[in-house]
């Protein structure tokens, strides 16, 4: 899962367009936005994080170096990007043609945060925009499992929409 050569171009590529934020004031800026807002602000969330999925997308395929990469190919940069962004830890994932299962530990978008409901939609409509990008079909993602419900992590399913 850990390519050097995917590392090292994920590592250059955030160096080069990234800045560093320290993860407590988003942590708590997403706490208590969710807290304040209750769920009717999740369809913007997913929408928004959609957006930013789609961009890192193309970043991806230009850092690949293929105008159609692989979801195969795809997936250990989007791994690369999450833990090198502190946005989480992937502890595994399972890739099929039109099925894809991210298992996570520390979203930043679970910490600190307590609820009935999975949490992470920016990081839910993300994974849906990158793959949409990447592949030029429409992908749609839910969280199964939140670390916010006192899950052991958070689990993301990825489908093909058909």
């Amino acid at each position: 899962m850990k390519d050097a050569e995917v590392l090292s171009k994920v590592r250059i590529f955030l160096r080069e367009e990234g800045i560093i934020i320290p993860k407590g004031p988003i942590k708590e800026f997403y706490s208590q936005l969710i807290k304040l807002s209750g769920f009717g602000i999740g369809g913007l969330l997913v929408f928004s994080g959609k957006k930013a999925g789609k961009m890192a997308g193309a970043y991806i395929k230009n850092i690949a170096g293929e105008i159609n990469p692989t979801i195969e190919k795809v997936v250990p940069y989007v791994c690369a990007f999450l833990e090198e962004t502190g946005i989480c830890k992937v502890e595994e994932y399972n890739v099929s043609n039109s099925h894809i299962l991210f298992r996570v530990r520390n979203s930043i978008f679970a910490q600190g945060v307590e609820s009935k409901k999975p949490v992470c939609m920016p990081l839910s409509g993300a994974m849906a925009g990158v793959f949409e990008e990447v592949t030029g079909k429409e992908w749609d993602c839910r969280e199964i499992e939140c670390q916010a419900q006192g899950k052991e992590r958070c689990v993301f399913e990825i489908r093909l929409k058909y």
